[in-house]
């Protein structure tokens, strides 16, 4: 070989060799993506010789290559140029794997000329693979305006420099992704040490529940299991449905969060079950806002509040339960009746020490299921009922003594609160109507003693509701409030200890009429209730029966005639009416 080629080869080899020291130390001095492709491209196009140097990345999808640096092409399209991989040069020399040399791109049939590029300018192309090992990292171009033949040590030279930009782009994207790591542990860490905090000075589970939407990027609120939404937790105007539906999923072992649309409109709202082992106590809800859908914060704020959740609820379950069950002890004690003064002094001073002060006077007020098939559903709840009335309690009852069970609920209302009956009654209203949905599709009805004056007569007054509660059922009553005073004289009947003497008095002034609707069809026994319902005034009984006058009076007629009494007579009125209420408490 002449020694001036061998000079020449020298050079060129020193050149390329300086070239990749100064691009390797100042890509290691180099710390931003951006500066780092700037100075890639920039490099190349100087070293190479060449007018415009082009950098093509393969997406993460591996079907699409997108231009991501440029120094001589129309860099308003950098980041929006695609090119699918086999499509033009850049597309065939990633399909291929190999070097393509183009003199005149304008007669190569790989050539694809992109709109808005600025490349109808050059002529000559040398495009290389990135390769990192057997995976593709993307194409490298050169590209001069005038025609040029590029030789094999150009390919060798552009080769090499994307041999090094692979390397560099590598350990780029490890430093990208440690300091993400990095940063979302930093982040797990700085949400943890919040809740933590939160849940150590006892914030609560409605602080919680902001941090956590605060955090996620939307609405948070707490659900039981079954989808109801937690009175008096969350803020009642935050667009969080009263209840969702809950997808099976969620109660599944080891379920994260699940993704529903609920509310009106509907909305995608998180759910992630709140767990103490392998109960779940909750659900916790966050509505998803588009800024943080998905993001890394939205995630780790999910998972450890529901952490945070999951231990606060236990230690207000475990809380609730204690007090719970001193209350229902303290209640069920007074309730149980025969106290004397000594012992009733006992429980007052009871009451005081879990922070509630029996009153002197006060009414008993009782909640129960209509029927058993209503009771055995509500059973299968949970604390749904508590969770209904809880409410009600801290805002109209806050003196009141209550021990709600998972099916029923007992009220010692002081007469501070309901003064007389009437208050009394429409109290009780409001407690049917607040445990009406629980109750659904069943009833309850509610039951009202006459007021106790003393801690020994709480057991009467108990008793006495639970009265009222039977006969108005026997009746035929469902979803009522029923006080024992308004029994009348009929609650006399309750004070008659022999059934039997009961029956025989229903029998002697009834039995005709009660053997009578065992075979005929005209319903003589419902017209005697109309006519005493309805203060014996035949026209309103048979408005309130459907009938005419004329059929009013041939059933009067008929039923003197089998019974031989005048319904005109007032005692007559007075022992059937009784007769009939009774007729009603036996189930005759």
């Amino acid at each position: 070989m002449p020694a001036a080629k061998r000079t020449s080869d020298s050079n060129l080899a020193a050149r390329e060799l300086g070239f990749l020291v100064r691009l390797a130390q100042a890509a290691a001095s180099t710390q931003k993506p951006d500066e780092l492709l700037a100075l890639i491209i920039r490099e190349t196009t100087t070293a190479m010789g060449t007018d415009v140097c082009s950098l093509y990345l393969l997406m993460p999808s591996g079907r699409e290559l997108l231009l991501t640096a440029t120094n001589g092409l129309n860099e308003n399209m950098v980041g929006k140029v695609k090119m699918k991989v086999g499509e033009g040069i850049t597309g065939f020399v990633a399909e291929s794997r190999s070097p393509a040399v183009v003199a005149d791109v304008s007669r190569d049939p790989h050539w694809k000329w992109v709109p808005g590029l600025d490349e109808d300018r050059f002529h000559s192309m040398l495009s290389v693979p990135i390769e990192s090992g057997p995976r593709l990292v993307g194409v490298l171009n050169a590209q001069a305006a005038e025609l040029r033949e590029f030789s094999a040590g150009d390919i060798d030279f552009l080769r090499a420099i994307a041999g090094q930009v692979a390397g560099i782009l590598e350990r780029s994207e490890l430093q990208r992704r440690l300091e993400a790591q990095l940063s979302e542990i930093q982040m797990s860490h700085d949400i943890h040490e919040r809740f933590t905090k939160l849940s150590l000075e006892g914030a609560g589970i409605r602080s919680i529940l902001e941090a956590v939407g605060a955090l996620a990027g939307g609405p948070a609120a707490l659900y039981s299991p079954d989808g109801h939404r937690v009175r008096g937790v969350g803020v009642p105007s935050d667009g969080m449905p009263p209840r969702l539906h809950v997808p099976g999923a969620v109660s599944q072992a080891g379920a994260r969060e699940v993704r529903i649309s609920a509310g009106r409109p509907a909305r995608p709202i998180d759910l992630v079950p709140v767990r103490a082992g392998a109960d779940v106590l909750g659900l916790l809800a966050v509505g998803l806002d588009a800024r943080a859908a998905d993001s890394q914060g939205r995630v780790r704020a999910l998972e450890h509040g529901s952490t945070v959740l999951a231990l606060e609820m236990s230690k207000e379950r475990a809380a609730a339960e204690v007090e719970r069950r001193l209350r229902g002890d303290l209640v069920e004690e007074m309730l149980a009746g025969g106290l004397e003064g000594d012992e009733a002094e006992r429980i007052a001073r009871q009451a005081e020490r879990l922070g509630h002060r029996l009153p002197h006077r006060a009414w008993v007020v009782v909640l129960e299921p209509d029927d058993d098939e209503t009771e055995a559903a509500v059973l299968t709840q949970g604390d749904r009922l508590d969770g209904a009335l809880s409410g009600l309690i801290r805002s109209r009852m806050p003196d009141a003594l209550a021990l709600v069970r998972t099916a029923s609920a007992v009220f010692l209302v002081p007469d501070e609160v309901a003064p007389d009956l009437a208050a009394c009654e429409k109290l009780a209203g409001q407690i049917l109507a607040a445990a009406t949905p629980v109750m659904k599709p069943g009833t309850a009805s509610v039951g009202i003693g006459n007021v106790a004056n003393s801690v020994a007569e709480l057991a009467r007054s108990h008793v006495e509701a639970r009265q009222a509660l039977r006969l108005t059922r026997r009746a035929g009553g469902r979803g009522r409030v029923a006080s024992y005073r308004s029994l009348g004289a009929f609650r006399l009947l309750l004070e008659v200890q022999s059934p039997e003497a009961l029956r025989r008095f229903v029998e002697e002034l009834l039995g005709p009429l009660l053997q009578y609707a065992q075979s005929r069809d005209t319903p003589l026994l419902e017209t005697l209730e109309a006519l005493s319902a309805k203060r014996w005034i035949r026209r309103a009984a048979a408005r309130q029966l459907g009938i005419h006058i004329n059929s009013m009076s041939y059933r009067v007629e008929r039923i003197q005639s089998l019974t031989g009494l005048s319904l005109d007579d007032p005692e007559t009125r007075v022992a059937i009416s009784i007769a009939l209420r009774a007729r009603a408490m036996l189930g005759m």
